[in-house]
């Protein structure tokens, strides 16, 4: 089917600490799922493997395509179990703390000693993919030091970049725009990249092979409208008109070399610069320069923390590491605020110039 309309049509809940679940707690509703899984669907994600275990078609096949597959007989290093229970287990069997909408019995929950991302009668994708980020990152910024940036990216002339900001910040318009316009742009990732340290660089790996992506982005790209409507979508008709691709909750499943040509897209820059993205009319600054501590306070003050809502895990120690590992890339690749409410033309020749310079 080229379509899927979801019961939700986003995520039941915030991440947050009412999320986080005891081991025993998990094992209870593991061994519950475990009556309903039908399916398996084992993924890579810049080398860390999360198998998902399901009952629900929508879920497994867009697993599938967002992922780069891995060997299904190894061992995964972290666990999504995403069930249809039909509206059986209640938000009190379910979660350990008080959460927003007890009324509703369903979204996600997670156990970070056993990379475990339970998803509850939500076969809305986003719910399922932001937590299947987060156990990388768990495992990646405790285990080896590599940071997760919620983000989009892409290199001009060789010279990567990264555009750190939060839910609809303009990370794509500002990404695949420079890529597409330059002759020499490639781009790279569009909404979450592993930073890898060594020998004084930077290196942005990719995290999707496929892009889990808004429809809405034919409104700055009228071009991606037939191509998106060739895609595998989620909340909006392929035969729909034009007005139902524009809100923000309907999705695509596309392959980005679709999009652009495949040599212009790339699964690993060296990053040179980063820009912290915020929209603030009152404000005429445009753009400026950070010191490294500046950056990494600005980003760990910020309403939504770090610029990241997909995280799973919390608390004063995954903040000082969090810290620590932007600090170390704000140290290698220069941070720069970057105010978004300018003109995309503007904006775009001020990336263009910082990278030059």
């Amino acid at each position: 089917m080229p379509w899927y309309m979801s019961k939700y049509p986003g995520r039941i809940r915030t991440y947050d600490e009412t999320m986080n679940l005891s081991i025993e707690r998990r094992d209870e509703l593991v061994e519950y799922c475990q009556e309903f899984v039908t399916d398996t669907v084992d993924a890579s994600l810049d080398g860390i493997h999360v198998r998902l275990y399901t009952n629900m078609p929508h879920v497994k096949l867009f697993y599938g395509l967002n992922w780069w597959p891995t060997d299904p007989s190894r061992i995964p290093h972290g666990q999504v179990y995403a069930i249809d229970d039909g509206g059986k287990i209640t938000t009190e069997r379910f979660y350990e703390k008080k959460v927003a909408k007890p009324e509703v019995n369903a979204g996600a929950a997670y156990n970070s000693e056993t990379k475990t991302l339970i998803v509850f009668n939500n076969d809305y994708y986003g719910e399922v993919k932001p937590g299947t980020l987060s156990i990388a990152a768990d495992i990646f910024e405790d285990q080896f030091g590599v940071l997760s940036v919620h983000g989009a990216s892409a290199a001009i002339d060789g010279k990567g970049y990264l555009l750190i900001g939060p839910t609809n910040a303009g990370k794509t318009t500002h990404s695949y725009g420079p890529a597409i316009e330059h002759p020499r742009g490639e781009f790279h990732q569009d909404d979450w990249i592993f930073v890898h340290f060594g020998s004084g660089k930077a290196m942005g790996h990719a995290s999707e092979r496929w892009f889990y992506m808004r429809t809405n982005a034919v409104q700055n790209y009228p071009w991606l409208e037939p191509i998106f409507r060739r895609c595998e979508l989620e909340n909006v008709r392929s035969d729909d008109p034009l007005e139902k691709f524009l809100p923000s909750e309907p999705r695509v499943m596309v392959d980005p070399r679709r999009i652009l040509r495949p040599e212009k897209v790339v699964d690993e820059i060296r990053i040179y610069n980063c820009f912290l993205l915020k929209r603030d009319p009152k404000d005429s600054m445009v753009i400026r320069s950070m010191e490294p501590e500046e950056a990494v306070e600005f980003l760990s003050a910020a309403p939504e923390k770090w610029y990241n809502n997909y995280l799973t895990t919390f608390g004063e120690r995954k903040a000082k590491r969090r810290g620590e590992l932007f600090g170390r890339l704000f140290k290698i690749a220069p941070p720069y605020l970057l105010n978004i409410v300018a003109p995309v033309e503007k904006v775009r020749s001020l990336i263009f110039q910082v990278l030059k310079d």
